[in-house]
């Protein structure tokens, strides 16, 4: 279910990353991989909960004196956009930039992501 909930859709168009990727498929070939290079510990379980159990977040952004970017994606389904507001609403100077994309936004959305990047570095 990780990898359902990390795409946007299960079938990008074939212009989106090139004749023959599989955004899915290949989600899941690492996973399996992940977990095999650990067969003791379920290290994949471990930084879940690690990600789930973090609550220094706002504590951390308040002393955050730089400029930040907030790079969003739209239909992120494991994080959604509206779980950054608090991180948002604590940036001294917080810039938010919105991607079409799910939560592999750097994978389904690399070019939308390179010009937000790109662009935040030119304003910063």
């Amino acid at each position: 279910m990780v990898n359902v909930f990390s795409h946007s859709t299960l079938a990008p168009p074939p212009s989106a990353l090139g004749p023959g990727t599989w955004l899915l498929g290949g989600s899941k070939a690492l996973m399996r991989r992940v977990l095999a290079s650990n067969p003791r510990e379920n290290i994949f379980n471990i930084g879940f909960k690690a990600c789930d159990q973090y609550d220094q977040g706002e504590t951390a952004m308040s002393q955050v004196v730089c400029p930040t970017l907030f790079l969003l994606a739209k239909k992120d389904q494991m994080t959604p956009p509206k779980a950054a507001q608090s991180l948002i609403q604590k940036a001294r100077d917080g810039h938010v930039a919105w991607v079409n994309a799910g939560h592999q936004i750097m994978v389904e959305a690399p070019e939308e992501c390179l010009d937000a990047m790109l662009a935040f570095c030119k304003k910063s």
